[in-house]
């Protein structure tokens, strides 16, 4: 009874200390969609949950994902007090602590704090948001990739799919030797098919596993200021020639797809292997249902080099806070909040997007029974697994949105036709140019 009492007090005190704050936090607009998802699942609002255990009032200000990266930048340039705290996406979180935008965590956290935090999240997540120590920002969401399966042109080959199995998992060679079978099988009786289909075509995010698991790394040094030496050594060149023949020599990756139209063109029936995100699970359930799939669907791990390491995409979005923010301490326990095991949790359960919390995200999977069955089982038997084990997060650097539009300017360039290694040594050369201008900040 009396440390209930003492608990209540500190509660009320809590409470009281934070009655007049108020924070701005800037989301991307998809997050509107998903607070009302989560209010309708759980049966509470999230940011009111949070204004009653603190006090602290949430003013939440939705952009879209180009809008809201220009806004960042512009709020943050000006050095204004305003957002107090803003999503971050996570490749940017050294770009944004080099120039000042985001606050460390380090010294808001006490050790034990900090220790649990870091323990109970995917290991790429902490990866991403580290630097010199310091924990720049909060991990908050995360993401996986897998190997979507239209299991009947496979029967019509006369290949055995890929098993939904890590140890099972198929390589590239594997991959291109089956799409080129389906792909005469279904040409001899009139039909185009595509073997193979990246979902972020030619996007970093997907794209730079390939050459990570040939060992070529991020593509940037390890200090983040150079990519001479690091974006076209010896795995980059044979991940930029493999992409090359997928596209140029065998043909068995369509031209001209934008990223937006992958999935379209998967449901479609016309392509066997399609690599993209646990997002596009309950897309191609509700077609489904709908009655426009038409053809069976499996999900395999994502693939690698036989001569290299499996590595898959990973990473999402960060809550940051602003180093201008004039409530800084509310901020803080918006972050804490926002990373309890149970927030999370019912996150996840709800809005369906992976996290950043292994803990909580491992502890819905193994007792809710949805997960037993196909496609959801997927997360036991794969993502799991790669969240952990396999996942490899985008190079750290102050110029990653320079980097990043170059880098898919190459492969899009490789893939319609250009020299794969004149185009390596080409972006190299302008992106290392580039670089001198952040290198004062060293």
């Amino acid at each position: 009874m009396k440390k209930w009492f003492i608990f209540s007090m500190i509660l009320v005190i809590s409470v009281f200390a934070f009655s007049s704050e108020k924070i701005t936090v800037f989301f991307g607009s998809w997050m509107e969609g998903n607070f009302e998802t989560f209010k309708e699942v759980n049966g509470y609002d999230l940011l009111e949950r949070f204004t009653e255990e603190t006090g602290i009032q949430v003013e939440p200000i939705f952009y879209p994902f180009r809008e809201l990266i220009q806004a960042i930048e512009t709020r943050m340039q000006a050095k204004s007090v305003s957002p107090d705290v803003f999503e971050v996406d996570s490749p940017l979180s050294l770009s944004y602590y080099i120039r000042g935008y985001t606050e460390p965590l380090n010294e808001y956290l006490t050790e034990e704090e900090l220790n649990s935090l870091k323990e109970k999240m995917f290991p790429a997540t902490i990866k991403i948001a580290e630097w010199n120590g310091k924990l720049l920002n909060l991990p908050f969401e995360n993401s996986s990739q897998v190997m979507y399966i239209n299991k009947d042109l496979f029967e019509k080959a006369g290949i055995e799919p890929p098993k939904m199995d890590v140890n099972g998992r198929w390589t590239w060679e594997q991959v291109v030797e089956a799409a080129i079978k389906i792909k005469e099988t279904m040409k001899k009786e009139g039909k185009e098919v595509w073997g193979l289909l990246f979902g972020q075509v030619s996007r970093p995010y997907q794209m730079l596993v390939l050459p990570q698991s040939l060992g070529g790394g991020s593509g940037v040094s390890p200090d983040g200021y150079h990519v001479e030496g690091y974006l076209n050594n010896e795995g980059w060149k044979k991940a930029m020639k493999w992409w090359y023949d997928v596209n140029n020599t065998y043909k068995i990756s369509p031209k001209g797809v934008a990223p937006e139209e992958t999935t379209y063109l998967f449901l479609s029936g016309k392509v066997a292997m399609f690599v993209q995100g646990t997002w596009d699970i309950p897309t191609i359930l509700q077609a489904e249902k709908q009655g426009e799939l038409g053809f069976e669907w499996g999900i395999a791990p994502h693939p690698y080099y036989k001569d290299g390491e499996p590595v898959t995409p990973t990473n999402s979005w960060h809550l940051a806070v602003n180093p201008n923010s004039k409530k800084i301490e509310a901020s803080i326990e918006f972050l804490k909040f926002m990373s309890r095991d149970d927030i999370i949790a019912d996150w996840f359960k709800s809005v369906g997007q992976l996290v950043a919390n292994r803990e909580a995200m491992a502890k819905v999977i193994e007792t809710d029974p949805k997960y037993n069955d196909f496609p959801w089982n997927s997360y036991k038997e794969i993502v799991l697994y790669e969240l952990q084990n396999t996942a490899m997060p985008r190079p750290k650097t102050p110029f990653y949105l320079e980097w990043e539009d170059l880098v898919y300017k190459c492969f899009e360039d490789v893939r319609n036709g250009a020299d794969p290694i004149q185009s390596l040594e080409h972006y190299m050369q302008i992106i290392e140019r580039l670089a001198k201008k952040y290198q004062g900040g060293k």
